[in-house]
């Protein structure tokens, strides 16, 4: 599979902004997924990404098995889908994804309804960092769309999100 081009891997990363993200992995069609502020950026050429993940999570597992993943990265309007990812409410759903409309990566990893940019990435590297393990990701498929701010996580709390002007 190729690797995105460096423009469109840029423009992705610009809407990421500390933001808040959501990791996903398709096991035999058992779609598993988890809120992350770990993501971050490790190298343009090739374009790689590195997140950590908890050891105890399904979601780890899997894409440790797989060796894919995708990213969805949220926007602003996005903090119930933040805080659904995350476990809020989890006694309230049976499967995270019910009643989402995503999208599936070329690898077949659920990509998040109307998020604001999204990559698909092929697991180069892992390594076992105490309780968590940590991923680097080789980015193969991205998208972004210029119209929405992210979503941020500031000062512990959900929903604040980027400013459009300095006050």
């Amino acid at each position: 599979m190729s690797v995105i081009d460096g423009q469109a891997f840029k423009n992705i990363l610009a809407c990421w902004a500390a933001g808040i993200t959501v990791v996903s992995v398709n096991a035999d069609d058992d779609w598993q997924a988890i809120t992350v502020n770990s993501f971050a950026s490790v190298s343009m050429v090739p374009p790689l990404v590195c997140l950590n993940i908890a050891n105890r999570l399904d979601t780890r597992k899997y894409m440790a098995a797989e060796g894919h993943f995708a990213v969805s990265i949220l926007s602003d309007k996005q903090l119930d889908m933040g805080k659904r990812f995350a476990g809020y409410f989890d006694d309230r759903l049976e499967n995270r994804f019910d009643g989402l409309d995503c999208a599936v990566t070329d690898l077949g990893d659920p990509i998040l309804p109307d998020v604001m940019a999204w990559l698909s990435c092929i697991v180069e590297f892992s390594r076992d960092v105490g309780e968590n393990t940590m991923f680097i990701g080789r980015v193969v498929q991205g998208g972004w769309t210029d119209d929405k701010l992210p979503l941020l996580y500031h000062n512990r709390q959900w929903g604040v999100f980027q400013p459009t002007e300095d006050k």
